[in-house]
């Protein structure tokens, strides 16, 4: 069975990530629009991950042999750029082969569809129920697509870079910011780099941006255990910061110039502070359920409202649309904002970040803490994760039972894959199934790091008691 999760279909490469099964969901994302009568376009785009490239080619050649028209990418680019395209061309459909931030040995699709948007669950239901359904997988030649002109060659980079150009302020003009970029073998350097330069950073050092299947054997992730070289890097360079970005680069990592690395909370609520209090512009805020206080807090501080929701960006973007805010994200390290694309860039979110420390022109640290004051926020949010071998019960269990813990429980919410616990004072705990990889993330916001500790540990105990 094919199943699409949180952030798309993932498996693993040459395991259950096949060519059969990426033209199998060509072939039942065809049936789909033959039967609908669809005559636009599908944007199919790849990153730099193992064989990225073929698959691509490979669910080009279903999707044309069903007689519908390709747009090929002819180079790697960043997700969000192939939801721009599918913005931009007014597709209903986009394709991007990816498995984001998961470990080099998978790889993934993610769909988007018209307006340049992660595919809600009534989508990748019905694709699902296409896709196991399917008989007979059709399939043709690149050049014979090509000669029949279903099949062209696509890249919109200097588009989607001059989009992103659009929403930065000029006075990020003249700065004297000097910062370290690691685009951990990722496809954002081709992206930032020329964004960078047009926002007149000029001193910009740049990591790895060659092509490394295996991502330098490292997790293709700005996690602050990731970026932990370049804590001592950015101190011992003199840096105004470090950044990051994730394989296709929809997360975004922080270290500021003291090595301290800078939550992916913090981000998101330092840039919605900035454009708010700096910019003028106005507006309430979206985040996950996993997604710390602190950007509740602001919210309201600013005088606007926080709205939740559950894990997925798609959700995020749908609550951005209902209630017109004016960024959304998620404690992952991706965001968005209003009038820019319904999915999460960390192009876009990085050059918001140094927008936001050339305009504020302070240190990053005394930006963090300026935000942290003006929130009043005195807790803690830590996260951590445990890897299983079988989903089998899984949510029955977590269902069913109740961790122990050494506080009272005042309220349980059950999110689809997520279990929140919450407790007095604005604490909170959850746990988390991850739809894109066979691990729970359990995260924990408390008044001290050592008591997040250890509800997390409560958390491990409750859920190591099910074998």
């Amino acid at each position: 069975m094919i199943q699409f999760g949180t952030g798309g279909f993932r498996g693993i490469i040459g395991d259950d990530f096949t060519k059969s099964a990426v033209q199998q969901i060509a072939q039942g994302l065809s049936d789909i629009i033959i039967s609908d009568n669809i005559t636009t376009a599908v944007v199919v785009g790849y990153d730099h991950r193992f064989c990225s490239e073929f698959y691509a080619e490979w669910m080009a050649q279903t999707l044309t042999a069903n007689g519908i028209k390709t747009l090929l990418y002819s180079e790697p680019m960043p997700s969000p750029a192939v939801m721009t395209a599918v913005r931009d061309e007014q597709l209903d459909y986009g394709i991007m082969i990816t498995a984001s931030h998961n470990p080099y040995r998978f790889n993934g699709v993610k769909l988007f569809t018209r307006g340049g948007m992660d595919a809600d669950v009534t989508v990748t239901d019905r694709l699902e129920q296409a896709i196991n359904s399917v008989k007979t997988v059709k399939s043709i030649k690149l050049v014979d697509a090509q000669d029949s002109s279903l099949l062209k060659r696509y890249t919109n980079l200097e588009k989607y870079v001059d989009n992103i150009k659009s929403f930065v302020s000029p006075k990020i003009k003249n700065n004297n910011l000097n910062i370290l970029y690691n685009n951990l073998y990722g496809v954002g350097a081709k992206c930032v780099i020329p964004l960078f330069s047009a926002a007149g950073i000029k001193n910009l050092t740049v990591l790895h941006t060659e092509r490394d299947a295996f991502f330098g054997n490292r997790m293709p992730n700005p996690t602050e255990r990731v970026m932990e070289d370049m804590k001592q890097q950015v101190i011992a360079g003199g840096y105004s910061f470090a950044m990051a970005t994730d394989s296709d680069v929809d997360r975004l990592g922080i270290i500021d110039e003291n090595g301290t690395y800078v939550s992916s909370n913090e981000i998101l609520a330092s840039i919605y502070y900035y454009l708010v209090k700096y910019r003028g512009m106005s507006g309430d805020i979206v985040k996950n359920c996993a997604t710390s206080i602190l950007v509740d807090k602001i919210a309201s501080k600013l005088g606007y409202k926080c709205y939740e929701v559950d894990v997925g960006f798609k959700n995020i973007s749908s609550a951005i649309k209902k209630h017109d805010a004016l960024i959304g994200g998620e404690s992952s390290g991706g965001l968005t904002v209003r009038g820019y694309i319904f999915g999460k860039d960390s192009v876009f979110s990085s050059v918001l970040f140094a927008e936001m420390a050339a305009v504020i022109g302070k240190p990053v640290s005394q930006i963090i803490s300026e935000v942290r004051q003006f929130a009043e926020y005195n807790h803690v949010c830590i996260e951590d994760e445990i890897r299983f071998d079988t989903e089998e019960g899984l949510v029955e269990f977590l269902s069913a039972n109740m961790p122990k813990f050494d506080r009272q429980l005042l309220k349980f919410e059950h999110y689809n894959r997520n279990f929140k616990y919450y407790f007095d004072n604005d604490c909170w705990a959850l746990i988390r199934l991850s739809g894109t990889e066979p691990v729970f993330r359990v995260f924990a916001e408390f008044e001290t790091k050592e008591h997040a500790a250890e509800v997390i540990g409560q958390l491990r105990a409750f859920i190591n008691s099910r074998n």
